[in-house]
């Protein structure tokens, strides 16, 4: 009997060094809480709400994080890309997870007027275009960016731009 209880002992202690504990945790996905988008060559400004010791980046070459303060701080896009932002507490606990993505810069559409030697830009990205500067106030149709000057017998003065004959 001690014969084959030998054996079943070995088996048995074989089998727990291949299989591992049975109480192995399983593995979770670490999960952003935002994402934020941004083309390269540009840079946004964030705050949080805690404040924050160090950032860790996912990949170093897509964007830079810049501290401003403990709970202010810059985000530049550096090339196209996704990357996952964490920053962490003094203590080491996580603060903030974010996904930022990376668009590319060459995504400037210009529409140019035949009447106006200016255009109109709009930054586009797989998803959507917006204009390239918000906060521009799109000109009436046959109006151009500036008044002109002619010059007048009495002197220089400004007027409404001429029409084209």
């Amino acid at each position: 009997m001690k014969r084959l209880m030998l054996p079943a002992a070995l088996l048995s202690l074989i089998a727990a060094c291949v299989t591992g504990p049975a109480n192995a945790q399983r593995m979770q996905e670490i999960v952003a809480t935002e994402t934020i988008e941004l083309r390269a060559e540009q840079a946004r400004t964030f705050t949080l709400d805690q404040p924050v010791n160090r950032f860790s980046l996912s990949v170093e070459d897509i964007a830079q994080v810049i501290p401003e303060t403990d709970r202010v701080f810059t985000i530049r896009g550096l090339k196209a890309g996704r990357v996952l932002m964490t920053a962490y507490a003094a203590d080491g606990q996580v603060v903030h997870r974010s996904n930022i993505i990376v668009d590319q810069t060459q995504g400037l559409v210009k529409i140019y007027r035949a009447d106006v030697k200016d255009y109109v830009g709009f930054y586009c990205t797989a998803r959507s275009c917006g204009r390239a500067d918000p906060d521009a106030k799109p000109l009436p149709y046959g109006a151009t960016p500036e008044t002109q000057q002619r010059a007048e017998p009495s002197g220089p003065s400004v007027g409404p731009p001429r029409e084209p004959r």
